[in-house]
Formats: C-alpha cells, sequence, structure tokens
C-alpha cells in the first residue's frame, strides 16, 4: 500500500513496539526485516528495497528541528520515511503524515491507533481499514 513519499509518524513509550512495526513495514517493502534495528545510536539507517526505507529515531535527542538535523532530504522524499518518536520534531505538528500510536495494553497486548494528517494519508488509512477493518 506504500507506494512513496509516505512519512510515517511513530509514537510511544520505550519497547511499545515501534522497531517491530517497522520491521514489518520493511517486510512490506521486500527488505530483510532482520536488517532493520533501532537506529538510536546512528539516528538514520538508511534501506533499500521495493522503496528506499528511511528509518529515523530521534530518542537521545532533545525537541530538534528538521533542519537542524538535514533531515529535509529523507522526509519529503521519494521513498518511506518511518520516525521513531517523532514528537521530538519541532514541526511535528504542522507536517502532513500518517501517525502511528503504539499502546501497552498487556503484556503481550498493544494497541495501534493511526491518525491521518492530510493527503494521501486519509486514503491510506482508509485502504487499511478495508483490508484489516
Amino acid at each position: 500500500m506504500l507506494t512513496g513519499g509516505e512519512l510515517i509518524a511513530l509514537i510511544g513509550d520505550l519497547g511499545a513496539g515501534k522497531t517491530v512495526f517497522i520491521k514489518g513495514m520493511a517486510h512490506g517493502l521486500q527488505l530483510d526485516e532482520q536488517d532493520v534495528v533501532s537506529p538510536t545510536f546512528t539516528i538514520i539507517q538508511e534501506h533499500r528495497g521495493r522503496l528506499p526505507l528511511y528509518h529515523v529515531d530521534l530518542y537521545r535527542l532533545e525537541r530538534t528541528s528538521l533542519d537542524d538535523l538535514g533531515l529535509r532530504e529523507y522526509l519529503f522524499s521519494t521513498g518511506v520515511a518511518a520516525v521513531e518518536w517523532f514528537e521530538r520534531l519541532g514541526e511535528a505538528d504542522t507536517l502532513p503524515c500518517l501517525s502511528i500510536r503504539i499502546t501497552y495494553q498487556g503484556a503481550n497486548t498493544r494497541r495501534i491507533e493511526f491518525d491521518a494528517e492530510g493527503e494521501p494519508y486519509g486514503s491510506l488509512v482508509a485502504g487499511l481499514m478495508r483490508r484489516f477493518g
């Protein structure tokens, strides 16, 4: 369902499953999901598959901006940008994206909420609902 140019914002507590979710995205992009690990110490990892996947992790940073980190070329590219700890990005409230919030519901249970901010994200969520809803 991803066609390129998407910005995926992942929000959730430490260990909630944000990286695991991205592994699933990587599988769908024909990447080896074992290559997808938390880029906590490198901030960004680039993966090449059906589409480029840019896995960004802002965990170790305080609130920052796109320009401070040079992220524009990744977040607004023809690939898929998946950003963990998206809320730490200063522009987070103004960027069109698919926001995915993962919360604990029990020992082995998670709740995943999708929020579409702008197009084409509304269509993407509608497609997910048709397929999995």
